[in-house]
């Protein structure tokens, strides 16, 4: 009984262990299996797509003179062993590409790309899908690939970049002068453009495969010989000729891209351009006054002849210049303050003419008069009417308007409290409004009044004594003071008959300026 009872005890206990052996191995063997290190894992790489696929082909091969050709949209000569570039375009286009591209990762996600030409020694890492690029011709017709490959997240590079063949002929650049920048014939009322000896040319550039592909400018005056040229870099767009001797010119300039090609020859004068001055003169600057014509309509010079004849008797003949600017200014500033530093003195007088027709080209003028006056330049200025206060190179507090009804008539007397013997008077109806005024005193070192009106009587239109000519000079630096600026409201001349030759003759004002202030 009890050899019974233990025997089938045992049995079952032992049973019962080696399953809970199996169990244990099982469970082990599951828990702690590891792959061979043997057994690779395949890694996906990422792959990279251009926008534009090309299915042609070019043919390239060498001549006997070790040059690249290229057989493009044509059969190639069976005469030579060519080499085949595959995913090309045959069609020719111009160095400016646009193109884009994408990458697809089937187990992560493109992060950037890389891209490279083949006139690149290197790639550049981009986390872009586009761009625009310009390809640095070198030859009138070359071809260029360009290759891109996208980088995953884990750094993976594709390793076969997307490609493509482009054949590219260069674009020859052009250049044009500025538009306006040479005189027109209809604003300085001749077919001839005179300039003292220094001159402006502007123009403009263009080059299909991009500007940054125009590498030189050459320009040259009077000769286009080969060595008559003279080199300034691409990107220029101006050049100042200075020291212009006096006579007739021509001015030549064009352009040449990185690969050799040249623009067309621009001129001025131009005898195909109608529209612009044909002939250019450069005029001597004669003297330390230059007296600036700014009356267009006096179309026989009447005014300019009554200057010049004051200035005959008090300088000399042949001791000062003359400049007509017509409708319009020089294009270019420089130009402008190069021709009033010629000078020690300036004379400008304006259009004997409402404000609503006159030019005003005075006030265009206005950077290159203030740099004349602070550089120790003296100016007279006879702007008639004008409508504020707003004149740099002379700052007005206010203005009164002294004729309403237009009319200023005859002997109304021009008082000077400098001295009285500078009197002068209206000897013609003055027909057009003019102004009296009170200069802004703070802006000045020294202000002087030269005339005023005389006591108004009861057809006057004006209240007290104002100023209708004063001079004023500025402080340039505690030790230096400006040239003088003398600003006259009434007008001198109407173009056909002097206007303040009563109780004397407006010479007497020039005269006093010249003996004692200029």
């Amino acid at each position: 009984m009890e050899g019974g009872f233990y025997r089938p005890l045992y049995i079952e206990m032992t049973l019962n262990n080696i399953k809970l052996f199996i169990l244990v191995i099982f469970l082990s063997c599951n828990r702690w299996e590891y792959d061979e290190p043997s057994d690779s894992v395949e890694i996906s790489m990422p792959q990279t797509y251009l926008t534009l696929v090309a299915l042609d082909t070019i043919y390239s091969t060498i001549d006997s003179y070790g040059n690249i050709i290229y057989a493009i949209d044509e059969e190639p000569d069976d005469g030579y062993v060519w080499d085949t570039l595959s995913q090309a375009f045959t069609t020719i286009t111009s160095s400016r590409q646009e193109l884009h591209w994408w990458g697809e990762d089937s187990d992560g996600e493109v992060v950037g790309y890389k891209y490279k030409w083949s006139s690149d020694s290197s790639w550049t890492y981009t986390d872009l899908e586009s761009g625009i690029f310009y390809v640095p011709i070198r030859l009138d017709l070359d071809v260029f690939s360009f290759e891109v490959k996208s980088i995953d997240d884990d750094g993976n590079e594709d390793q076969t970049p997307s490609k493509l063949t482009l054949p590219i002929k260069n674009s020859s650049p052009e250049l044009s002068f500025r538009y306006l920048s040479n005189p027109l014939i209809d604003n300085i009322g001749s077919d001839t453009s005179y300039t003292f000896p220094t001159r402006t040319f502007v123009w403009d550039l263009y080059d299909q495969d991009g500007n940054e592909t125009i590498t030189d400018v050459f320009y040259a005056l009077d000769d286009t010989c080969s060595e008559c040229w003279i080199r300034i870099d691409g990107d220029e767009t101006s050049i100042t000729l200075t020291d212009i001797l006096p006579g007739f010119h021509t001015f030549f300039v064009k352009c040449r891209d990185i690969a050799g090609a040249e623009s067309s020859i621009s001129q001025f004068p131009d005898s195909t351009n109608n529209l612009d001055a044909q002939v250019w003169v450069v005029k001597p600057a004669l003297g330390d006054l230059l007296i600036v014509d700014d009356y267009p309509l006096d179309n026989s010079n009447n005014a300019l002849s009554w200057y010049a004849s004051m200035m005959d008797t008090i300088l000399g003949l042949n001791q000062y210049s003359f400049w007509e600017i017509g409708d319009e200014l020089p294009y270019s500033s420089t130009d402008v303050t190069a021709n009033l530093n010629y000078f020690k003195t300036v004379i400008w007088y304006a259009a004997y003419n409402n404000t609503s027709s006159a030019n005003d080209t005075y006030n265009r003028a206005e950077a290159s008069l203030v740099n004349f006056i602070m550089g120790g330049g003296n100016l007279f200025i006879n702007p008639i009417d004008f409508e504020d206060t707003t004149f740099t190179w002379y700052p007005l507090d206010s203005l009164t308007t002294l004729n309403p009804n237009g009319r200023l008539y005859t002997d109304k007397v021009i008082e000077s409290p400098i001295d009285t013997t500078l009197n002068l008077s209206v000897s013609h109806l003055i027909a057009v409004k003019v102004k009296g005024f009170w200069p802004d005193e703070s802006e000045f070192d020294h202000l002087t009044e030269i005339y005023h009106m005389s006591d108004p009587d009861e057809s006057d239109g004006w209240i007290g004594n104002p100023t209708v000519c004063s001079m004023g000079q500025y402080s340039v630096s505690p030790t230096q003071l400006s040239g003088k600026v003398v600003i006259m409201t009434l007008p001198l001349h109407d173009g056909y008959r002097p206007k303040l030759q009563g109780n004397g003759s407006s010479i007497k004002l020039f005269q006093y300026l010249f003996d004692n202030e200029f």
